[in-house]
C-alpha cells in the first residue's frame, strides 16, 4: 500500500529531507521508484541513508534517526556493531572469495545447531528468499510430490512459487470467508505455478486442519512463518505450532519452519525454541547474517542427504556466493555476541518497555490500537480489534497509520518497514533512554492522530 499522508504531517517531513526528494528524482531516472526493492517506497518519497551508529541512522540533510527498521530486521546489534565491523575488516584483508571451502562456514554451522538442534545438516545460501526457494526444492525431492501449502499472507520470498496470496487485490478478496484458493501476487505469475501451492489460514486452526487433510497426498511440505511476520507480527495462538507439528507429522508431511525473521531474533533458537517445536526444516537469514548477504537452511539429516551427489540422481542445490568469506564473518562475529548469557533477556525487556509503553500511549491519547509484540519483534496496527489473523489485518485504518509513521519519522524516529503492515524490530543498542525519548516523539504522533 503506498501511503496518502495527512498535508501537515507531509509538508514537515518534505521541509527536512529536501536532499533526499532531490536524490530519488534523480535516482527515479535510472531506477524504477528511485529505489532498489519496492517495500522501501512510500509517499511522499523515502528519505536517503547516509550512515548508522548504534540504534541510529542519519540522511543526506543531515537528520539522525532512531531506527526501528535496522534495515528490516538483520541489524539485531544495532549499526557498526565493533566486533562485526573488526570481523569483516580481518576477513577482507584475508581475502573474499576463494572457491574452496573455508574454515569459518562450519564454526558457524556448529553455533546454528546448538541453537536449533532440529538442525542435523545445513546449508548457506545468500538471502531468505534463496532459504525458502532450497527448502522447498529438497522437500519436493525428498516426498516426490509438487504442491506446498502456504499460508495466506505469508511472504517467503520474491519467487514464483512462494508469491501467492500474499496479498490479494480488492476486487478477487472474498470477504467473510477464513481463507480462499491461491491468487498470484502480481503480473507475470504463471496460473501453473499458482496451482502448486494449497493455501490454509494462519491461527484458524479447524480450517487449516481440514484444508491440509484435504491435500495431503500431494503435499511436499507445509511452510510456515512460525510468527506471522507476513502480517506485521502475529504471534501464534492456542498451541497453534503444536497442532500443525501433530498434524503433519500424522500425515508424515515435511514442515518447514520460514525463520527468516524470529532465527536468533526472538530466542536464540527462534520461534522453535520459544515455542517448543521442532520443524523438518528451517530456513534462516537477516540476524544470521549481521547485516551481511547470508541465509540458509537446515534439517533433518535424511531429508538435506537429498543434496548429496548419487547415482539415483539428487537434487542441485548450488552458489557461486555460498557462504562468501565475508558475510560468513559478520555473521559468525553477530551469532558469537548473541550466545552471550542475557541477551534475549535484556532485548525482551526493551521490547517490552516500547510496546507496553506505546499501548498505553494511544490510550491515554484516545486512540484505538491493537499492539503485537514477541520479544524483540512488533507491530501497532490501528484498529479497536484483536489482530489474530491475516484477515483481521484487512480492516485496519491505515489513514491514521500512514499520519502517525511520517509525523515520527520527520520528529526523528523511523518505525519499522513502511507500510501498515510493516513491523518493528529492537536491538542491543536500543537503551531506555532510547526507547524513552521515542515514546517523546510517538505521544506527539498520536496526538496527530486523535485531532
Amino acid at each position: 500500500m503506498q501511503l496518502k499522508t495527512a498535508a501537515s504531517c507531509e509538508g514537515k517531513y518534505k521541509s527536512r529531507t529536501g536532499k533526499s526528494r532531490k536524490h530519488i528524482e534523480k535516482a527515479k531516472k535510472h531506477i524504477p521508484c528511485g529505489v532498489e526493492s519496492n517495500i522501501r517506497v512510500f509517499e511522499p518519497y523515502p528519505f536517503v541513508a547516509r550512515k548508522g551508529e548504534g540504534p541510529y541512522l542519519y540522511d543526506i540533510d543531515g537528520n539522525k534517526m532512531i531506527d526501528y527498521a535496522l534495515g528490516y530486521g538483520p541489524l539485531i546489534l544495532g549499526h557498526r556493531h565493533p566486533d562485526v565491523v573488526n570481523a569483516v575488516k580481518e576477513q577482507v584483508d584475508r581475502g573474499s572469495m576463494f572457491g574452496s571451502p573455508t574454515e569459518a562456514p562450519t564454526e558457524y554451522v556448529e553455533l546454528v545447531k546448538k541453537a536449533m538442534p532440529s538442525i542435523e545438516l545445513f546449508r548457506f545460501t545468500n538471502s531468505g528468499c534463496e532459504a525458502t526457494m532450497n527448502a522447498l526444492r529438497v522437500a519436493r525431492g525428498y516426498s516426490g510430490k509438487e504442491k506446498i501449502a502456504k499460508a495466506e499472507g505469508s511472504y517467503h520470498g520474491g519467487y514464483d512459487y512462494m508469491m501467492q496470496s500474499v496479498d490479494i487485490p480488492e476486487d478477487q478478496y472474498q470477504k467473510g470467508k477464513k481463507c480462499q484458493p491461491a491468487v498470484p501476487w502480481g503480473k507475470g505469475l504463471p496460473q501453473c505455478i499458482s496451482d502448486l501451492a494449497v493455501i490454509y489460514p494462519f491461527n484458524e486452526w479447524d480450517e487449516t486442519e481440514k484444508i491440509i487433510r484435504k491435500n495431503a497426498d500431494e503435499l511436499a511440505a507445509v511452510i510456515c512463518e512460525p510468527v506471522h511476520a507476513g502480517a506485521g507480527c502475529v504471534a501464534p495462538r492456542n498451541n497453534y505450532l503444536k497442532k500443525l507439528r501433530k498434524l503433519t507429522k500424522e500425515l508424515g508431511l515435511i514442515l518447514i519452519f520460514d525463520e527468516v525473521l524470529t532465527g536468533f531474533r526472538i530466542a536464540r533458537g527462534g520461534a522453535q525454541e520459544r515455542y517448543d517445536v521442532k520443524p523438518d526444516i528451517t530456513c534462516v537469514a537477516k540476524v544470521a547474517g549481521g547485516g551481511y548477504q547470508l541465509g540458509g537452511f537446515g534439517g533433518r539429516k535424511e531429508i538435506m542427504e537429498e543434496i548429496m551427489p548419487s547415482d539415483e540422481g539428487n537434487v542441485y542445490h548450488g552458489g557461486t556466493y555460498n557462504a562468501h568469506a565475508v558475510s560468513v564473518a559478520a555473521g559468525l562475529a553477530t551469532l558469537k555476541v548473541l550466545s552471550k548469557p542475557g541477551i534475549y533477556t535484556k532485548l525482551d525487556r526493551t521490547g517490552d518497555r516500547l510496546f507496553n509503553g506505546l499501548d498505553d500511549l494511544a490510550k491515554d491519547r484516545g486512540v484505538d490500537l491493537w499492539v503485537e509484540q514477541v520479544g524483540s519483534l512488533g507491530e501497532i496496527f490501528f484498529t479497536d480489534k484483536e489482530i489474530k489473523t491475516w484477515r483481521d489485518e484487512q480492516d485496519i485504518d491505515g489513514a491514521k497509520w500512514e499520519k502517525w509513521f511520517l509525523n515520527s519519522l520527520a520528529e526523528g524516529v523511523f518505525f519499522g518497514v513502511p507500510h501498515p503492515d510493516g513491523h518493528a524490530f529492537i536491538s542491543t543498542t536500543h537503551t531506555d533512554e532510547v526507547v524513552d525519548r521515542s515514546l517523546e516523539i510517538f505521544d506527539g504522533s498520536f496526538k496527530a492522530v486523535a485531532k
